[in-house]
């Protein structure tokens, strides 16, 4: 099936939802693919292992959530799991840079789609952007415009105020096997 090219204005976009939701780049809708049981399951281990730190650490955890990245290009993302220190700035867009970004891959998802949605958080200055495979049990951190394997079985996450979260990669995956 070929792609069709969907026009549309920003106030159009911020005003109309999309089952799933739409990436918003240069004036087109951008699909975003739809993910697995286990895209699903590690989105939920995602929420929950970071929703722990809400109050310690100051953080709030938005799934999916409309992102602006570029006004002037009039780009808009939805990662799969953002995380925002506090206080951050209230509406229906996020507009802060996120302390974390959490790409989960979907199977139909190209590394060329998602090397550019890195270089989209890149120039927001997102400290942490980290890309996951629940398929393969692969992980990735987006540092200096390329995607870097993690090959321990944790790392450490800066967070505003300079508090540091160790991401156990490892035992998130494991936990997707646990049903």
């Amino acid at each position: 099936m070929k792609n069709t090219v969907i026009w549309v204005s920003v106030d159009e976009y911020l005003n109309t939802s999309y089952k799933p939701d739409m990436d918003y780049v240069d004036g087109v809708l951008v699909r975003r693919n739809v993910g697995t049981q286990q895209h699903g399951s590690l989105q939920a281990i995602l929420c929950i292992y970071f929703g722990q730190f809400r109050k310690t650490h100051r953080i709030r955890v938005f799934p999916e959530t409309r992102l602006l990245v570029d006004s002037a290009a009039r780009r808009y993302r939805v990662p799969d799991l953002l995380i925002l220190g506090v206080p951050y700035t209230k509406g229906r867009v996020v507009v802060d840079p996120p302390a974390v970004i959490v790409e989960i891959k979907s199977p139909e998802d190209t590394f060329d789609d998602i090397v550019d949605r890195c270089f989209d958080y890149q120039r927001i200055a997102v400290p942490n952007i980290v890309v996951m495979d629940p398929e393969n049990r692969r992980a990735w951190t987006f540092v200096g415009g390329s995607l870097e394997i993690i090959a321990l079985s944790a790392i450490d996450l800066t967070l505003p105020g300079s508090i540091t979260l160790n991401f156990p990669v490892s035992q998130l995956f494991a936990e997707i096997d646990e049903d």
